[in-house]
């Protein structure tokens, strides 16, 4: 094993998620408009799959996430600017807190093994929630830099290409299954399931940990 990489969101950083959807989908009914709380919040959730897992032209998701809202507003005929609320919304992602195990973990790792980042992120988020944080790795690689997201092959291809790995060298860890476990797999890289909430289950992953520390502890002892 010569490299680590690791899924940013939900993996090193805490996120929170679900308030986006229902801020914006307040903002039409506001209007004295009805709309179908299922459907909204599905379609909301479609929109950013087919752009990322589709075979859409590559947005940023900065880009998807205006277009989004632009789109309900233009259907809805609400007169607000969509590049204003998006960066409202954003803006939470700028102030993401690392977990409390992240740092001493990446440092120690960083000894034997080559760490990078694999994220389904813009780089000014990414970036600015390391510097902000304090977390340093070798590499950074993002949706915007590879100009895919996971779990595309290429995604994963372009980085063992880069630092000319093979599949078999490198281990990648994170919480989401089918970003960071079917993802990689895919290609013939070793999995880590981070499951923070203890859900359990196979899905596949070599090694299931329930906090960075399990790595160091129970995978690469």
């Amino acid at each position: 094993m010569k490299a680590i990489i690791f899924d940013a969101f939900g993996t090193l950083f805490r996120v929170t998620s679900g308030g986006s959807a229902k801020t914006i989908m307040k903002n039409i009914t506001d209007c004295g408009i009805v709309v179908d709380e299922k459907a909204f919040l599905e379609e909301w959730k479609s929109y950013y799959k087919n752009h990322t897992l589709g075979d859409c032209e590559f947005m940023t998701e900065r880009a998807i996430f205006i277009a989004r809202i632009q789109m309900f507003y233009d259907r809805y005929h609400v007169d607000r600017n969509a590049e204003h609320d998006a960066d409202s919304l954003l803006a939470g992602a700028f102030e993401r807190e690392a977990y409390p195990e992240i740092k001493t973990v990446l440092n120690e790792l960083m000894k034997n093994y080559l760490v990078f980042i694999g994220s389904n992120t813009d780089n000014n988020v990414l970036e600015s929630v390391m510097q902000k944080n304090g977390i340093t790795v070798h590499k950074v690689y993002t949706s915007e830099n590879l100009k895919c997201y996971k779990p595309a092959r290429h995604f994963f291809t372009q980085i063992l290409d880069e630092n000319g790995l093979s599949p078999q060298e490198v281990l990648f860890v994170g919480d989401s299954i089918t970003d960071d476990i079917l993802g990689p797999k895919a290609i013939g890289i070793k999995t880590v399931w981070l499951d923070r909430n203890g859900i359990g289950g196979n899905s596949g992953q070599d090694y299931t940990i329930t906090d960075m520390n399990g790595l160091i502890d129970d995978v690469l002892r």
